[in-house]
């Protein structure tokens, strides 16, 4: 008997200095960009306000679960949000690909998804 995953598709983002304007319309965007490739709503895994240099515990934990095979697909803006340099953002990646893991980075017209405009107050 196969046991089935709980979780299939995730999302990781990284946000340093906290920034919370800036996360929901790229949380939006990757939950888009899942519904168009037919992906289950990615579960989010947040490191927001976490500098690349130092622990990033939301990585840490998707990490984990790639590797005991959790997780099919993940999500990001691009490999940067696993580090700023080149070759610790492509052994993250490559970590995720060597479990198993699809990485998925959003294309270049998706990465510039907008906040949400305030509506006009009404009379």
């Amino acid at each position: 008997m196969t046991a089935t995953r709980a979780l299939r598709t995730a999302a990781y983002l990284r946000c340093y200095p906290y920034d919370s304007w800036r996360m929901a319309p790229h949380v939006r965007a990757l939950e888009e960009h899942a519904g168009l490739l037919g992906l289950d709503t990615p579960r989010l895994f947040l490191d927001n306000g976490v500098s690349c240099r130092s622990v990033q515990p939301q990585l840490r934990v998707l990490l984990a679960l790639a590797s005991l095979e959790a997780v099919d697909t993940v999500l990001v803006p691009g490999r940067w949000v696993f580090s700023l340099d080149q070759g610790t953002a492509d052994a993250v990646a490559g970590f995720l690909v060597a479990a198993g893991t699809r990485v998925v980075e959003l294309p270049a017209h998706r990465r510039t998804a907008r906040a949400p405009q305030p509506s006009a107050a009404r009379s």
